[in-house]
């Protein structure tokens, strides 16, 4: 087993956490490598109505006891190390500075998610982990059987930095011996600044890009009011795996137009997305 990289998972024992340690196991297994599962209670929590340090001390042992059941039950125990923190931090800053930074392959976090399409349906520690973590993040609602990573979806954009964004992603294809479907969904207000030529034309170099690499590629275009909407409905129309989104720190135009759609995205998806960081912004 590589103990030099680690699949982080943290849990908060609802069913959306369960569902990404059962990605987090498949995921571990194919690469070969241990898995952090990591429970974050809050102080203020754990001391909520308690009225003895007695109290205190099983309302811990409960929590230990729950991670212990969640580790045995996931198929993979031999895989998990598992750990507890007690912290007046969040839960995204506590991953954000986990001590092996640096050796996490992923970060398998559940979210409830909204299916409400005027909703951004993501919380605050989802969206602060997407945002600013320089490993993926993997984020998921429930589990699609058969677990998988064959069809991945990305939904492409039209920044000069699209070849760079895909070359993240091609390292986890060729892991997983997956097909790349490329979606450009162009909506109203973004065809004031480009056209239609411009968007094939970048779409098809992204694909040749991922053909010259030898991973599975197709393309579609579609034009739609809704990006958030038309990812979702092709992404079961072709019964994609997964989805593959790129997160940068952008100016507040982009952040309004793009940023907003992400989290629409992660909220309705009911599979999993996975989220990369572009390398300039590491």
């Amino acid at each position: 087993m590589d103990t030099s990289r680690i699949v982080l998972v943290p849990t908060d024992f609802t069913e959306a956490s369960k569902a990404a340690l059962e990605y987090a196991v498949y995921y571990a297994n194919r690469m070969n490598t241990l898995i952090h599962l990591v429970h974050i209670a809050q102080r203020s929590s754990l001391r909520s109505n308690v009225k003895s340090a007695q109290e205190y001390r099983k309302r811990i042992s409960e929590e230990r006891r729950k991670l212990l059941q969640m580790k045995n039950g996931s198929g993979g125990a031999f895989r998990i190390k598992e750990s507890m923190i007690i912290t007046d931090l969040s839960t995204a800053e506590v991953l954000l500075n986990y001590p092996h930074n640096g050796s996490i392959l992923a970060c398998c976090v559940g979210t409830a998610g909204n299916k409400s399409s005027d909703s951004e349906g993501v919380g605050a520690n989802t969206n602060k982990l997407i945002r600013e973590a320089y490993f993926p993040v993997m984020s998921c609602r429930v589990v699609k059987h058969p677990i998988q990573f064959r069809n991945l979806l990305l939904p492409i954009d039209l920044s000069k930095h699209t070849n760079e964004k895909v070359d993240l992603i091609l390292r986890f294809a060729k892991e997983f011996n997956s097909h790349i479907h490329l979606l450009a969904v162009s909506e109203f207000l973004e065809e004031w600044t480009f056209t239609k030529k411009e968007l094939l034309q970048r779409l098809e170099s992204a694909a040749s890009h991922i053909r010259s690499e030898g991973i599975r590629c197709s393309t579609e275009v579609i034009r739609h009011d809704y990006v958030s909407n038309s990812v979702v409905d092709y992404a079961k129309e072709i019964n994609a795996d997964m989805l593959v989104v790129m997160s940068e720190h952008q100016a507040l135009l982009s952040k309004l137009l793009f940023g907003s759609r992400t989290n629409r995205v992660i909220a309705m998806s009911s599979i999993p997305v996975i989220s990369f960081r572009r390398r300039m912004d590491h």
